[in-house]
């Protein structure tokens, strides 16, 4: 089920981004709280925050303080990124900027008791897909927009990029013809050497 969506035009592409439930299906990812919890793709990334935060040992982590953000680098070019929020009464708005562009702006509050472990969280997922291949920098901000279903905070789960369902696989062809010609090479350049 689809929960938003928005488009931005760059120079070269039109980039998408939709947010829906659960999470990203992604090749490379790491946990907000890579501190505690590792998935083996840290040096992928670079991150850094800014303001007060709150993580957990299972991976998540909040901005608490407002207009805080955490700041993820992507160390290969990648068309697509992927940011798995956890959500329960204590979040709230975020922002989302991809290379200096503000890209997306919404709720990330859930109906959910604080407290609770991050199989009782409300898993969303923002992709953002259509970037142009190559190294991005995104901000994800707190907007620290307090009311009576608002605290404020923003909880990354998990992001990652080269998400499988738009990477392309080269067709048989493509691998074939090359692999051909060069087994077919080495085969008469053994028969001279003979």
């Amino acid at each position: 089920m689809i929960i938003g969506t928005a488009a931005a035009t760059t120079q070269s592409s039109t980039v998408s981004v939709e947010l829906v439930n659960g999470e990203c299906s992604l090749d490379m990812w790491t946990y907000g709280n890579h501190n505690s919890i590792i998935s083996g793709f840290e040096s992928y990334f670079s991150s850094s925050v800014k303001g007060g935060i709150w993580t957990n040992s299972d991976g998540r982590l909040a901005v608490l303080t407002e207009n805080g953000y955490m700041k993820i680098t992507t160390e290969y070019p990648t068309d697509c990124f992927c940011i798995v929020f956890a959500s329960d009464r204590n979040d709230g708005y975020a922002r989302v900027v991809l290379d200096g562009k503000r890209i997306w702006t919404g709720d990330t509050w859930a109906n959910v008791n604080t407290g609770q472990n991050i199989d009782a969280q409300k898993i969303t997922s923002l992709k953002i897909t259509g970037l142009e291949n190559t190294v991005h920098t995104i901000k994800i901000k707190n907007l620290n927009v307090r009311d009576e279903c608002h605290d404020g905070h923003v909880t990354i789960y998990k992001y990652g990029y080269n998400c499988p369902e738009d990477t392309e696989i080269p067709e048989f062809p493509t691998i074939a013809l090359p692999v051909a010609a060069i087994l077919g090479l080495a085969f008469i350049f053994q028969r001279k050497e003979k």
